[in-house]
């Protein structure tokens, strides 16, 4: 009985991990892709770089050592207040900067 609680518990505890996730690994990319202009192809591009370097980022904590990581399943992703400079900066001086 207790092996299937904690198999519900890790399923459970994977979709809200999946859900926080998407928030910012998919939302933020959306959101200021469409704010600058940018076509489907380029936004699909943005979105797997961006879901590339969360992956990427999560797998440096995941190791613990003197100079990074913390040694524990975190998500890192783009946070919604970065949204408005990057809209800003996009606008004004394109995808490059």
């Amino acid at each position: 009985m207790k092996e299937q609680h904690n198999a519900f518990q890790l399923m459970m505890l994977g979709l809200q991990h999946m859900l926080a996730m998407y928030a910012g690994a998919i939302l933020v990319p959306l959101i200021v892709g469409a704010a600058i202009g940018l076509n489907a192809g380029q936004l699909t591009y943005l979105i797997a770089i961006d879901l590339f370097m969360c992956g990427a980022a999560t797998l440096l904590q995941l190791w613990r050592n003197r100079y990074f990581g913390i040694g524990l399943p975190v998500v890192l992703g783009c946070t919604f207040t970065a949204v408005g400079p990057m809209i800003s900066i996009g606008s004004t001086y394109g995808v490059p900067a």
